[in-house]
């Protein structure tokens, strides 16, 4: 009994490997269509479970996907794109002057052609959860000023009909910045790009910094905002400035779909790596963002 379970279970992996061979060497181009259930059934003689289980197995893994109806395909790979870290300035990637639509098109053409059920950045104070807790070494429900920016990198390769997207959370001790409810000063953290930074530099500076860098699976609340497939990776880049003791003032955390980028290092990808790249260099050596 034992054995013929475990024959069963090799079936199903023997398929999965010989349709990832096939998919890795091109032999079923992206985007084209893979052997239907009726054809795999006769081919390995086996059950359509058993078939199935070798396509769920291949659509976890990123290779494929499935259209009811109509079967299953390679899933085409979309173009990577760079994450790059520096050790230069920090950007301010929160701060709403440092988004990407207002820099190319001002304030005006960037907030009308916006999706109001879909802001591109929101700034509020609110209380800490426990995860954000452990960010800033606080209690849960300590008062945090919470900074959020979607980033929509249009020019990125398509899957399914979704441009690549960058979320960007910033989440700092409202204690650090007490006049964050003045309405003035308020303005002066949205409009000015770098006023955020500069404020806590000059109150709680000198300061260093930290870059952690992870992935895992993403939930589904990530999935939706960063319009992600189901089981696909998130990639995790969480970057801390701190007091020269270690204590957390203020924490980025750009979330990312892990299959559409990888992550660079200023010194390793600047041909000089005491020189800030341009915007152009930027884009030429495929690089959407800078922490």
């Amino acid at each position: 009994m034992q054995s013929s379970i475990e024959d069963k279970d090799a079936r199903w992996r023997v398929i999965a490997t010989d349709l990832r061979a096939a998919i890795l060497d091109g032999r079923y181009a992206p985007g084209g269509a893979l052997p239907s259930e009726p054809e795999l059934v006769r081919t390995y003689d086996v059950s359509r479970p058993t078939v199935r289980k070798a396509i769920d197995t291949l659509v976890s893994e990123g290779l494929a996907y499935v259209m009811r109806g109509r079967g299953s395909f390679v899933r085409p790979m979309p173009e990577r794109r760079a994450i790059m870290i520096t050790d230069r300035d920090r950007p301010d990637l929160a701060a709403p002057g440092n988004h990407p639509d207002v820099q190319e098109f001002g304030w005006d053409l960037a907030l009308r052609d916006a999706d109001p059920d879909a802001p591109l950045f929101t700034g509020e104070k609110i209380t800490a959860n426990r995860d954000i807790a452990i960010m800033l070494s606080v209690r849960p429900g300590h008062p945090i000023i919470h900074r959020r920016s979607m980033w929509h990198r249009g020019h990125t390769a398509v899957i399914h009909g979704a441009s690549a997207r960058l979320e960007i959370n910033s989440y700092t001790n409202a204690d650090m910045l007490p006049d964050w409810d003045d309405p003035k000063r308020h303005a002066q953290y949205r409009k000015r790009p770098a006023f955020f930074y500069q404020s806590l530099v000059r109150e709680h500076g000198p300061v260093r910094w930290m870059t952690l860098t992870s992935a895992r699976i993403a939930y589904e609340d990530e999935r939706v905002v960063l319009g992600m497939d189901y089981a696909e990776a998130v990639l995790l880049i969480r970057r801390t400035m701190a007091h020269p003791n270690g204590h957390p003032i203020e924490v980025t955390e750009v979330k990312a779909p892990a299959n559409r980028y990888e992550i660079g290092y200023h010194r390793e990808l600047a041909d000089d790596a005491e020189a800030a790249l341009t915007q152009q260099e930027l884009s030429g050596n495929g690089i959407d963002l800078v922490i």
